[in-house]
């Protein structure tokens, strides 16, 4: 098969208020609404391995250096982070009207009064309240974008707010397509459409698991007639299974690949192969009948345990019990 990609997009900004010993917000203090850079790696977690919603810490350093989408960790973090917090998807998903969705995610974290004292230039979010992912971060800059710092007080109190905007598809995309020929000079042309990055793909859905993640095996394969209705074929009847990997170059390209999966000639047969469909879970296999849409080109629709990509060969594909299927296919995500 053919390597197709798929853009996330993902922005960040924070906020910070000192609030005195009563409560009330010192302005001249204050920094809002200024840009971060989510690291690379940060994005790998949350979009690849469902890490979008997770428990997040915020942190404060004395760092002088620019924080960019490569960065580990803060430059010279203070000890001690906030307590953690989470986001919820439902309610903050919006449709942008052209295939994607974006999901702001705001998070409020706060340090008691009088639990960071001095001066500190360097903000940023982890996945742990100890070690864990840099998410994302930046230096402490001023209206104009200069680095700048603020002192905290012993009877003053530090609030972080940070915003994540998250971008992922929320339909199916043509991403890609080619030809593939058998051992008798026949070929097939196919085409790959990417799938919507959540498996309950209805916008604002509180279920909150992704197509995409990372750490399930890529371990089914259904084999669907040209109504998306038939099956054909799938591999738990067999017991066969791909078991798929994620690798990440550590710069936003993210390669998800099934491994090399061998029908041998007595295993099945089957006539006008129109659509492959992967997926994680055998149940998805047993309850496969009308789960693929053919005018969105969506396989398993509303499932949590789909596959992303959906290939669909335009000249149907047929096997005897004398010819042997192999398929393997990958694609990549860059964030």
């Amino acid at each position: 098969m053919s390597n197709s990609s798929i853009k996330m997009g993902v922005k960040g900004r924070y906020s910070l208020s000192v609030l005195d010993k009563n409560g009330k917000i010192k302005k001249e203090k204050s920094i809002n609404n200024t840009s971060n850079a989510v690291t690379y790696n940060g994005a790998y977690v949350s979009f690849c391995f469902s890490g979008l919603f997770d428990t997040y810490y915020a942190a404060i350093g004395t760092g002088t250096t620019e924080i960019t989408r490569s960065s580990a960790s803060l430059n010279n973090e203070d000890s001690g982070r906030t307590s953690g917090q989470s986001a919820t998807r439902a309610g903050n998903e919006v449709d942008n009207e052209d295939g994607t969705s974006t999901l702001t995610l705001s998070r409020t974290f706060s340090f008691s009064l009088g639990e960071k004292v001095g001066t500190f230039s360097e903000v940023g979010l982890y996945n742990s309240s100890a070690s864990g992912t840099f998410i994302a971060g930046q230096l402490i800059k001023d209206e104009f974008g200069a680095p700048t710092t603020i002192t905290i007080l012993s009877d003053e109190q530090l609030v972080i707010t940070y915003i994540l905007e998250w971008v992922y598809p929320n339909a199916s995309q043509l991403a890609g397509s080619g030809t593939v020929t058998d051992n008798a000079s026949n070929t097939y042309n196919y085409e790959i459409y990417t799938q919507p990055y959540f498996g309950i793909y209805t916008i604002n859905n509180s279920n909150p698991t992704s197509r995409y993640i990372g750490n399930a095996s890529f371990d089914e394969v259904g084999f669907f007639a040209a109504d998306g209705v038939t099956s054909l074929y799938n591999t738990n009847s067999l017991g066969n299974g791909f078991v798929g990997k994620i690798t990440h170059d550590g710069s936003g390209t993210v390669t998800y690949t099934t491994a090399a999966e061998l029908f041998s000639p007595a295993s099945s047969s089957f006539t006008a192969l129109t659509y492959l469909s992967f997926y994680t879970f055998n149940s998805d296999v047993a309850a496969d009948s009308g789960v693929l849409n053919t005018t969105t080109n969506i396989g398993y629709v509303n499932s949590t345990s789909a596959f992303p990509m959906l290939i669909k060969f335009l000249n149907p594909i047929d096997k005897t019990t004398s010819q042997s299927f192999g398929i393997t296919a990958s694609f990549t995500v860059t964030l």
